[in-house]
């Protein structure tokens, strides 16, 4: 857990956040990103574009790399 609050904080410096683009997401299916992020931030309801917790989103980018529309975004 100290290694995911270092890795944060560091995002957190670059001043990075994690967006949705839904105008990206087809909005038909299970979001597969959901699953891949390792503290539960992403959420989804029914099959809409899935949201972000900010206050536990970690900044890793493993969900970007998982969303093969690039409906996620570090910015």
């Amino acid at each position: 857990m100290k290694e995911n609050n270092r890795i944060a904080n560091e995002n957190n410096k670059n001043n990075k956040t994690l967006k949705v683009i839904a105008a990206r997401c087809p909005q038909d299916h299970v979001c597969p990103a959901m699953r891949s992020c390792p503290v539960g931030a992403l959420s989804q309801d029914g099959f809409a574009a899935p949201r972000v917790d900010k206050d536990i989103c970690i900044l890793c980018g493993k969900c970007v790399r998982v969303c093969p529309m690039g409906a996620l975004v570090l910015e």
